[in-house]
């Protein structure tokens, strides 16, 4: 089986220690193999001609670690089950093929040479010649970590090998854990072969379902690519291995008519926050976030959050990579231990699938798939309406085009612009809505028309994922009740007011919105001399209210409102602003919200599993009160409604 990130397993040895694998070098003069001191820097020639001098007096020995990532075929071992694999006679070590040279393409320069086993590198005895590399290398020279160039790896290296298998059930079935619109899920096992222990762990295998769309298997691809990438962050979900399996008995038989040979191996984790506040999985793990008044439900929301928040800052502003599809069911949780003091709530984002990568020294056309699906209640506007269609007069040799129809979605820099049945497509500079205008980023090369059908696709980039971060938050908040769409449609009246004065601010917005509230809430004598209920009259403001009927509190409204409106100045980002920065912004005021309502105990450790017998005894009963008291003032509440008088 051929897979990525698992190195092959080493040839047995008669010792039980670790195998330690070292290229036999020919006989060499004295420092013939000096790495650079410290202190050097060497250029791109300057490598290359290193790495020439290399190949001439250090033949290869074996697979590189960059050699296994980038698609050399392996040995691999691979049990069929969750059994313990059969000793097998020692393998005679094969050479491995120098992949092919190609030329370089202009503007682009060789990977540099950091030595075996590295990212970005070649073992020796393959550095290419000036002007050349190896195929394989093509596509991945921008998705590989570079080392300072005053440093490099050593020659020698070890090799670990890792074996996997699915888990059979009782009846011999694999473990279904998950299933999504392409790939299904299956529980795993993980073997360390060279383990003196005979290390096993759990994991989840990812594995493409047959029947699917070449979109849908293409995005299983990008999952794969871009999950590579991210890797390193301690909130994002750790990816093993992915790659096909030569042995047709790796896939159990009683699913091989459902699945492709394409997989990944992920780490495993307890279940997805959906299933967390829903009960799906496990109905006594529920958490229901309407038992916590609205302190301690905010800091609990927070344990979610900001790790969320966090991975996707680490995405956009070290990988460069957009996420496009954060919901709750893409985050996965592992819960704390209740029989370890210091065991902690778990958070990962994972499905990368539909992701997206900016890299301007990388063509990644996979990232440019026609459509960008999501989840309705979280997905951004431009991926709910990415098409737009408009009636427009275009004249050949200019820039701008001439449009006759309003939109409701706005039209902004870096969406495309092309005409129905016409293959070239251009990127928009901004739209002028008062002049009805477009300005292209080039003129228009193909023949003037006039009454023709447009097409406008949006640009879905890191705005979404703020987008998506606050509808998030806003649903956790309100306990998972309130819809986040309902949210953004009272919203949208505000994101057209375009009026450039002082008060045109999400900070002004909220202030008048909260005054109409306070007024609101506030009993009013009708005409007939009876009283009012504020509830009665609060059904326009409804989704300003949690679960309970609670107010959401003002500094976390202001947190959703700057991520959900991406127009004004105080928000924290612009819709068309790809590149924004804005994510920092969250993440910071995400963190305050412990200051602003102050140091608590709920504000360290919410998630942190509680010890002893006494104090589990203590806070069984405790929350069991709590849960009694919040009953009885909702109670309360609405007896004080039915005779008119404020609660």
């Amino acid at each position: 089986m051929s897979q990525r990130n698992v190195p092959p397993p080493a040839p047995p040895s008669d010792s039980t220690g670790p195998t330690v694998q070292e290229p036999v070098l020919p006989a060499t003069p004295k420092n013939a193999l000096s790495p650079p001191t410290p202190t050097s820097a060497f250029n791109t020639g300057e490598l290359v001609a290193e790495a020439q001098r290399v190949a001439a007096i250090a033949p290869r020995q074996g697979p590189s670690q960059d050699d296994r990532s980038s698609g050399f075929p392996q040995p691999a071992t691979m049990p069929h089950a969750f059994a313990v694999p059969q000793p097998t006679p020692p393998a005679k070590p094969r050479s491995l093929p120098v992949p092919p040279m190609l030329p370089i393409p202009p503007g682009l320069s060789p990977p540099p040479i950091q030595g075996p086993g590295l990212p970005g590198s070649f073992a020796p005895g393959l550095a290419p010649p000036s002007g050349q590399y190896p195929a394989s290398h093509l596509q991945a020279v921008g998705l590989r970590a570079e080392l300072p160039r005053d440093m490099r790896a050593a020659a020698a290296h070890v090799v670990r090998s890792r074996a996997y298998a699915f888990v059979l059930d009782a009846r011999g079935l694999p473990v279904e854990v998950g299933s999504g619109r392409f790939a299904k899920a299956y529980l795993g096992e993980e073997r360390w072969l060279e383990s003196k222990t005979d290390f096993r762990r759990y994991v989840v295998i990812k594995i493409l379902q047959k029947g699917v769309t070449d979109e849908d298997r293409m995005r299983f691809q990008i999952e794969k690519e871009l999950l590579e990438r991210v890797q390193g962050h301690p909130n994002i979900v750790g990816l093993h291995a992915s790659g096909e399996s030569d042995d047709p008995e790796f896939i159990p038989a009683s699913i091989r008519d459902k699945v492709e040979n394409d997989f990944v191996i992920l780490e495993r984790l307890d279940m997805s926050l959906e299933e967390r506040l829903k009960g799906a999985r496990v109905r006594n793990k529920r958490e229901d976030l309407l038992l916590y008044d609205m302190r301690e439900r905010l800091f609990r929301v927070l344990d979610y959050t900001i790790p969320v928040a966090s991975a996707i800052e680490y995405a956009h502003l070290v990988k460069n990579v957009c996420h496009r599809d954060i919901k709750p069911a893409n985050v996965l949780i592992g819960l704390p231990d209740t029989s370890l003091r210091g065991s902690t709530l778990e958070v990962r984002l994972a499905d990368f699938n539909v992701a997206k990568l900016h890299d301007d020294d990388v063509n990644f056309q996979m990232t440019s798939l026609k459509s960008v699906p999501g989840t309705l209640f979280f997905q951004s506007p431009e991926q709910e309406t990415n098409v737009l269609e408009l009636l427009v007069n275009v004249t050949q040799g200019s820039p701008e085009v001439e449009f006759f129809e309003d939109f409701y979605i706005q039209i902004a820099k870096n969406d495309s612009f092309s005409l129905f049945n016409r293959n070239d497509e251009y990127m928009i500079l901004y739209a002028d809505r008062a002049k009805k205008r477009l300005v292209l980023d080039k003129a228009y090369r193909e023949t003037s028309e006039t009454n023709v059908r447009a097409k406008i696709r949006k640009s879905v980039g890191r705005p979404a994922d703020i987008y998506s971060l606050g509808a998030m938050f806003y649903y956790l908040a309100s306990g998972a009740y309130a819809n986040p769409k309902t949210l953004y449609d009272a919203f949208h009246k505000f994101v057209e007011y375009e009026t450039p004065d002082e008060t045109n601010t999400i900070d002004g917005y909220l202030a008048h919105e909260y005054g109409i509230i306070d007024s609101l809430r506030a009993p009013k004598q009708a005409p007939g001399g009876g009283v009012v209920a504020p509830a009665d009259r609060f059904f326009t403001y409804k989704h300003y209210l949690d679960g309970n009927g609670d107010l959401i509190e003002p500094h976390v409204m202001k947190i959703i409102a700057k991520c959900m409106i991406r127009n004004k100045p105080d928000s924290y980002c612009q819709a068309h602003d790809v590149e924004t920065r804005g994510i920092s912004l969250l993440v910071q005021d995400l963190i305050d919200l412990y200051a602003v309502y102050g140091f608590h105990p709920a504000a360290g450790s919410t998630q942190m599993a509680r010890r002893g017998h006494n104090v589990l005894a203590k806070s069984g009963f405790r929350r069991g009160l709590d849960r009694f008291s919040l009953r009885m003032r909702r109670m309360w509440n609405g007896v004080l409604r039915m005779f008119g008088r404020r609660p």
